[in-house]
């Protein structure tokens, strides 16, 4: 296991400087979200304060809960790398607050009863878009990747929902068997259909209506239902809202991703900002028992099987959609890739010399490049490219996304990186059938390098030329000493 690498006094300065700069660029971005955020703990800390003061601790707890649910939508961007699109946020953020706050210490539930109903169809509608980012979230790993059928995707949404409902009410009834509570709030019942008082002894339900119930002396207005159609009522209604959801996610999976409404409910996973993914030590060791084995096919990597590239409109949008590589691509639609420059701690930067059966620039000095497998982001095909070619794997960190190039004649989207790397030449694994020969090169060859790129546009030269000038900055000049007699 690697060590964790110990940061000095200005190295944790400067990144609390960054995380402030990223938060505020944040708030500046989503200013909805971050209003929605600052009110409503507002008024929960309000309110704890309020019950605190009256001796409610109950409430208090109930508060203090809801502080917490607050922070999962964030845990899951920062920790899980799940991008939550802010109008999911925003409605997450409300439902907590409408359950516990209102429902509970303002007693909705009691005073409206539409709101306990109006949770749960909500409830229902949201984890089955849940569900669906689920099935995106792990049909993005090249291990696991299939094609589905978006029937398929909304059935296990649907489920997926179905089987969260089904759980909640396992915890209420838990709630009110074990701890004395009524969260399956009862229900009065003027009306009884039964087999069981039918005078002849049929198998047929009579209809007998309650009219006068007696218990301890205490007359009721009917029979007390203790939860079940409260039960029935709830899932019922999860019912509603999960098949809404799933019908507009196949909708949008069937539209090939061109819908605007869907993509505000289904988070999605931060490629980019994953961990680099661990490789076998032993090629010879298979998958254990509870591991999937990779699935072989068409898609699967090798000489076996033709390479597949995903296909992409011109904003960026995944389609859904691939091509066979060296396949002639359809009108309207891109292939994904990537440019790798990489340097070193001394301002350096390493060429490679391109095998003689390339088809483009056969023989030449050139940057890192690669085409984008399916299934792959750009930082993927970058980590890939350059294990493959060089022999090296390097950290995440290491990378810099500054330029996406939309190269309209090619139809393709290629994304500029720069990857620090302090790697020693003679260390390196070459892939002969891509790469011949390696080199280090100065920043001021490198940027002349790049202005003698006559077959790159003018603006890829600039952001390029501009990002080396600005931000790579080469070792000083080691000072010679004393002249000795």
């Amino acid at each position: 296991m690697k060590k964790k690498e110990k940061l000095t006094k200005a190295q944790r300065r400067m990144r609390r400087v960054e995380d402030i700069q990223k938060n505020k660029a944040e708030i500046k971005a989503h200013p909805v979200l971050f209003t929605v955020y600052v009110v409503l703990r507002i008024l929960v800390v309000a309110v704890l304060v309020l019950q605190l003061l009256n001796r409610e601790y109950y409430d208090v707890f109930l508060c203090s809960l809801t502080l917490v649910l607050f922070l999962i939508p964030s845990f899951v961007e920062r920790r899980l790398h799940i991008d939550v699109p802010n109008t999911l946020e925003v409605i997450i953020l409300l439902f907590i607050f409408s359950a516990e706050i209102l429902g509970e210490i303002q007693e909705y539930y009691l005073i409206f009863p539409f709101w306990d109903t109006m949770l749960h169809t909500i409830n229902g509608f949201l984890m089955a878009a849940i569900g669906i980012a689920m099935v995106d979230i792990l049909n993005r790993s090249r291990r696991f990747r299939v094609r589905l059928s978006p029937v398929f995707v909304a059935v296990v949404a649907f489920c997926f929902s179905m089987t969260i409902g089904v759980l909640w009410e396992f915890f209420e009834y838990g709630m009110d068997a074990f701890f004395n509570m009524d969260m399956q709030k009862d229900t009065w019942v003027s009306v009884v259909n039964t087999v069981s008082l039918n005078p002849q002894g049929k198998n047929s339900p009579v209809s007998i209506p309650i009219e006068s119930v007696v218990v301890n002396g205490q007359a009721w207005p009917g029979y007390l239902d203790i939860g079940l159609h409260d039960t029935m009522k709830d899932l019922f209604v999860n019912f509603i809202g999960a098949v809404v959801f799933s019908v507009i996610g196949m909708i949008y999976i069937m539209g090939r991703g061109t819908g605007k409404f869907a993509p505000r409910f289904i988070p999605r996973l931060k490629e980019k900002e994953l961990p680099q993914p661990e490789r076998r030590e032993k090629p010879e060791e298979r998958p254990g028992l509870l591991e999937p084995i990779p699935l072989e096919g068409p898609e699967a990597e090798g000489p076996d099987g033709p390479e597949l590239l995903d296909l992409f409109t011109r904003d960026g949008r995944p389609t859904g959609l691939t091509m066979e590589r060296g396949e002639e691509k359809r009108p309207g639609y891109f292939t994904l890739g990537m440019h790798a420059f990489v340097y070193d701690s001394q301002g350096r930067f390493l060429l490679q010399k391109r095998a003689q059966g390339k088809s483009f620039r056969p023989g030449q000095w050139e940057t890192h490049m690669g085409h984008a497998l399916a299934g792959e982001s750009s930082f993927d095909c970058a980590l890939r490219e350059l294990r493959e070619e060089l022999g090296v794997s390097l950290p995440p960190d290491s990378f810099v996304k500054v330029y996406r190039w939309v190269e309209a004649g090619a139809r393709m989207l290629t994304d500029l990186y720069f990857v620090r790397a302090d790697l020693d030449e003679s260390s390196l694994t070459l892939q002969k059938d891509e790469v011949i020969g390696v080199q280090w090169v100065s920043k001021t060859e490198m940027l002349d390098f790049v202005r003698d790129m006559d077959y790159r546009p003018e603006s890829y030269k600039n952001v390029v030329a501009q990002y080396i000038q600005d931000c790579i900055e080469e070792a000083p000049a080691e000072e010679e000493g004393p002249a000795h007699d």
